[in-house]
């Protein structure tokens, strides 16, 4: 029997996420999942280090219990906020030839040869035949010259060394780091969607993500500096509420297109203990609602492109999550998006199987399909980056 488990976890600005992915007899599953806040960790910066690594170690505890499993190593989603990500590529002349398989590893060659020891991943994008974007495996077309397109990811070293740390003071070993976005990308490459050209959405807690798609291929990666923390804070601000219940009240009371007349009670906090409550109308808990939604769909309009009908719009994360988004988001900015919620998986709880989640499911979904060993330049190649280096020094000599 062949059986491989790994822990994958995903770093991000409001909670840490844990998924310990089993692999038995090629068939993968989802067997233990852990979730908790993150604590001493604020805009991509670690500002309690103890309260951070807790926390990260409280998430990993959780998914290790519910697999009846230990771990000291595993794979790490980095945000995409300051990687950097660089389409790369080589060409090929065959001068009006049939493309074999032997071309196609002589590009992977040729690619490995351009790359450096600074990245951390590499993937392919697509094949381009003669200046045509070619979706599906080229071998057999008659062309003059092909070009094999990749992404490489430069991660911030020093961003990089304080996850070591941090893992290190748990005893964790980080085996292998992926960048969140380009996990999206390899997701909608795994769906074969029927649009070729794709906007995609992530409202996180703190950041926007925004992944531009041309012709199947990644062209624009960004992140806003805004979320749907914002909204939140509002509502703890105007209401007088803690974080906890205006988060729920957020996403439960309030409802985007409804026009209600029956208010929603809040509780108040009295000195003597006494459990008052005051009526707030829904129609006023809207409004802070939809002015944060505004301001952040009006940031995401200024950096996508204009054109609304060459685009498919798909959206994402915990802030997708807004009672009737889509309908309001139609009405208000003439977009139509489809939301991409992950597909339920058995043993995981309901309330963690949500577009909160939508990195690691995206991971779990291409890693089940095998997308990132055959889109991965860099596999089985352990040794190849020493052997690069060796041949550039005895260049040198």
């Amino acid at each position: 029997m062949n059986t491989k488990e790994i822990l994958i976890i995903d770093i991000g600005s409001s909670s840490i996420k844990s998924f310990i992915i089993k692999q038995d007899n090629k068939i993968e599953n989802v067997i233990g999942v852990g979730k908790s806040f993150t604590l001493g960790f604020a805009r991509g910066q670690v500002t309690n280090f103890d309260d951070f690594i807790s926390s990260i170690q409280k998430s990993i505890n959780q998914a290790q219990r519910q697999a009846s499993l230990k771990f000291n190593e595993c794979f790490l989603l980095l945000p995409s906020s300051k990687n950097k990500n660089y389409l790369i590529s080589e060409t090929l002349k065959l001068n009006d030839i049939q493309v074999e398989d032997n071309h196609l590893r002589k590009l992977d060659k040729m690619i490995n040869l351009k790359i450096n020891s600074d990245i951390i991943h590499c993937f392919k994008s697509h094949y381009t035949i003669d200046d045509n974007i070619i979706a599906t495996n080229p071998i057999g077309i008659t062309c003059n010259k092909i070009s094999l397109n990749a992404i490489t990811t430069f991660p911030d070293k020093s961003e990089m060394q304080i996850y070591k740390n941090c893992f290190s003071k748990i005893g964790f070993t980080v085996s292998k780091y992926y960048d969140s976005s380009i996990v999206y990308y390899l997701f909608l490459k795994s769906r074969n969607l029927h649009k070729k050209n794709i906007v995609f959405l992530d409202i996180g807690f703190s950041s926007t993500k925004i992944l531009i798609v041309k012709n199947e291929k990644v062209i624009s990666l960004q992140t806003l500096p805004i979320g749907s923390n914002f909204i939140t804070n509002d509502i703890v601000r105007m209401l007088n509420v803690n974080f906890d219940f205006a988060e729920t009240l957020k996403l439960t009371k309030i409802n985007l297109t409804a026009v209600s007349s029956i208010p929603i009670e809040i509780p108040v906090w009295e000195e003597l203990g006494t459990n008052l409550k005051r009526k707030i109308e829904h129609d006023y808990l809207k409004a802070i609602v939809a002015s944060r939604i505004d301001e952040i769909f009006n940031l995401i309009l200024q950096n996508i492109p204009s054109n609304k009908f060459f685009y498919s719009y798909l959206l994402t994360g915990g802030g997708s999550l807004q009672q009737n988004l889509q309908p309001y988001i139609h009405k208000k900015f003439g977009l139509e998006i489809a939301l991409i919620e992950p597909s339920l998986i058995p043993g995981i709880p309901k309330l963690l199987n949500s577009a909160s989640l939508m990195g690691l499911f995206s991971f779990f979904e291409i890693y089940k399909n095998g997308l990132l060993d055959k889109c991965n330049l860099l596999k089985k190649n352990d040794s190849f980056s020493k052997k690069i280096w060796y041949k550039r020094i005895l260049g040198l000599l």
